[in-house]
């Protein structure tokens, strides 16, 4: 059963990978975003037992990596580099999918820290939460639903669609503009994030993170 789940893990985190995201539109328009892209090399690369370039590309990407430990207080690439050493696709594909999640709670962390005070830099954001999730992990939650009879993709996606309406508007010429709601914000995101624990049970997370202000 274990080695079975295993082989679903690789299988759908692979699919996951290739699959066009549904959303569009979010400052990408003419070239993929630079983590979707990595993501979906070193998914291919380790398949097919390229470790150099699985290398080269994770390398590619050391600027995020570092921007998700400078916040919240934890180094993801010491674990990648060994699996990347070890030549171990499978723990190579967790840590990636961890450092998705972490890029996801970046997405949300400025937000909040902004206050959702500047309405387009929030909907980037957002946006861009949204595309790393259905782009790179929802492929496997909805095999986790599939396996425990659970709705946690379903139940996912509906706070991003609720979370779209928590950042106001500006309305037309400033007619009919309206506030953000950060509080609802707050707990729609930190609510998608316990769901993604679920689903993900092996991710690691901060135990300091900074206080959202």
């Amino acid at each position: 059963m274990k080695k079975f789940a295993v082989i679903h893990f690789i299988l759908f985190i692979s699919l996951s990978a290739v699959i066009q995201s549904t959303a569009h539109g979010y400052g990408y328009a003419k070239e993929e975003d630079p983590l979707i892209k990595v993501f979906k090399a070193v998914v291919f690369y380790g398949r097919q037992g390229d470790w150099e370039k699985v290398s080269h590309e994770v390398t590619t990407i050391g600027d995020r990596i570092a921007d998700v430990s400078a916040i919240f207080n934890i180094d993801l690439m010491p674990e990648i580099n060994h699996a990347i050493q070890k030549q171990d696709f499978q723990s190579l594909t967790k840590h990636m999918a961890n450092l998705v999640f972490f890029a996801i709670r970046e997405k949300f962390y400025y937000n909040i820290q902004e206050k959702l005070a500047i309405f387009v830099r929030s909907k980037v954001r957002l946006g861009l939460a949204e595309e790393y999730y259905l782009t790179l992990l929802a492929g496997n939650v909805r095999n986790y639903d599939v396996r425990h009879k659970t709705t946690l993709h379903e139940n996912i996606y509906q706070r991003f669609v609720k979370a779209r309406g928590t950042l106001g508007s500006m309305g037309f010429f400033g007619a009919g503009a309206m506030p953000p709601d950060i509080k609802k914000f707050e707990t729609l995101t930190q609510e998608i994030e316990n769901l993604l624990f679920r689903a993900f049970p092996y991710f690691k997370t901060d135990k300091d993170t900074p206080d959202k202000q």
